[in-house]
C-alpha cells in the first residue's frame, strides 16, 4: 500500500512539473514576437498601398487570430498546478519561518 501511494504521489508530482514547466515556458514571449513581426509586415503593406494611392481599408490589414487550445483537461491541470504551487509555497514559507526561529535569524 505504501509503494502504491508513493507511486501515485510521484506520478502526480511529475504531472505537476510538466504542467508547471509548460505554462512557464517562453511560448507567450514567442507568440508576442510573432505578432510584432506580423504587425510590422502589415504596416509596411499599408504604407506601400497608401504611397501607391490605393483605396485602403483598415480591416484589410488587421486580422485577429485567437486560437484557444485549452480544454477541460488542461484547465483542470492548470487549476491543480496552481493550487499545488500555492500550497507548496505556503509550506516553504512556514518551514523557512520555523527554521529561522530555531536558528535565530
Amino acid at each position: 500500500m505504501k509503494k502504491f501511494l508513493l507511486i501515485v504521489l510521484l506520478i502526480l508530482f511529475l504531472i505537476y512539473l510538466v504542467i508547471f514547466c509548460s505554462s512557464n515556458t517562453n511560448y507567450y514571449e514567442y507568440s508576442n514576437h510573432k505578432k510584432v513581426l506580423i504587425t510590422n509586415e502589415k504596416i509596411e503593406a499599408f504604407e506601400k498601398d497608401i504611397s501607391e494611392g490605393k483605396n485602403v481599408n483598415i480591416n484589410d490589414y488587421i486580422k485577429e487570430e485567437n486560437k484557444d487550445y485549452s480544454n477541460n483537461v488542461s484547465k483542470i491541470g492548470e487549476y491543480i498546478s496552481d493550487n499545488i504551487f500555492k500550497v507548496s509555497n505556503k509550506i516553504v514559507k512556514i518551514s523557512y519561518n520555523f527554521i529561522s526561529k530555531v536558528i535565530g535569524f
